[in-house]
């Protein structure tokens, strides 16, 4: 188990420097000006080239990348100039928001995925089976924004049920528990469905396996074949989980942005609308490295589970 995580450390190191790269390019190649959008339409242009002097802008771009790479190694995030506060103190709160949006939508989409797709796999070619496809076939289907529009529309905007706009962690559970319902439906439909349609395919490949067989033979108890099944499926289901996680924790920009959720994809809406473009560089690396350390989590699971996985490296 050792050996494997200081393999996976070993192959995050290049990842992440890459993303450093990419990011950094990518964000200081949008159209705009930082120094205008923080001064504002009626800056002089003495102020935009002072302001653009503080930020480094007037350097050439290598060498504002390696300054900005220094900074990230000694543990520094940046200083926003736009909010006047460090970008550590935008993201500690902005985090935690989102990991808790993100938590509640990948336990609801991927217990809920394996359970429905266990019952598909076990129950294939009934009546359970084709309802289940065809949900899972129209989660795929159905944009995440889109159905964040929906229901806004439905159980807010008409029914008053819950909430149009999202809340921070700093209320009591039952101020939060509203605000929290619309975001996790939407957030969690997709990773509903695909963790469903692995699940299904993977209980179905294992159920033909010579082991499954040998267990009927020996007059299993149906229960106790379904636990065999389950425990040597379950090693894809994981694979596409660790996605899944990151896909929720990147990919929240839009169901954040829909319901004014306060966390890193609101965050990073805002910044970039303002070309706070150190606020951009340090959530989305922030953002890259829990997806590191998730699917780092994923992969020591899958070799707990399966022994094979130990071999291979061994």
């Amino acid at each position: 188990m050792l050996r494997i995580a200081i393999q996976r450390l070993i192959m995050a190191i290049p990842i992440l420097f890459g993303v450093t790269v990419i990011v950094f390019l990518l964000v200081n190649v949008l159209p705009g000006d930082p120094a205008a959008a923080i001064l504002g339409d009626n800056a002089t242009p003495a102020a935009r080239v002072q302001i653009a002097h503080q930020l480094g802008l007037d350097q050439p771009l290598p060498m504002r990348y390696l300054h900005w790479l220094g900074q990230i190694l000694s543990g520094n995030l940046g200083y926003s100039p736009y909010r006047q506060r460090p970008v550590a103190d935008l993201l500690t709160q902005a985090v935690g928001n989102t990991l808790a949006l993100a938590t509640a939508s990948a336990l609801v989409g991927l217990l809920g995925g394996v359970v429905l797709g266990f019952i598909a796999g076990r129950r294939r070619g009934t009546l359970a089976d084709r309802v289940i496809s065809i949900l899972g076939l129209s989660g795929l289907s159905v944009p995440s924004f889109f159905l964040a529009v929906v229901l806004l529309m439905i159980f807010s905007a008409n029914l008053r049920w819950f909430p149009a706009a999202g809340t921070g962690l700093d209320v009591s559970f039952v101020a939060f528990f509203p605000h929290v319902v619309l975001p996790l439906i939407a957030g969690s439909l997709t990773t509903l469905a695909i963790t469903t349609r692995v699940t299904r395919a993977s209980i179905v490949e294992t159920e033909g396996s010579d082991f499954v067989l040998t267990l009927q033979a020996k007059g299993l108890a149906r229960r106790q074949i379904s636990r065999h099944v389950l425990k040597n499926a379950i090693s894809p289901v994981l694979t596409t989980s660790g996605l899944q996680v990151g896909y929720l924790l990147g990919g929240s920009i839009l169901i954040e942005t829909i319901f004014s959720w306060p966390g890193v994809g609101m965050l990073v809406y805002n910044a970039i609308t303002t070309r706070d473009l150190i606020v951009v560089q340090g959530a989305t690396l922030v953002v890259a490295l829990t997806f590191v350390v998730v699917n780092l989590i994923v992969d020591l699971l899958q070799a707990t589970i399966d022994p094979r996985l130990r071999r291979a490296v061994q």
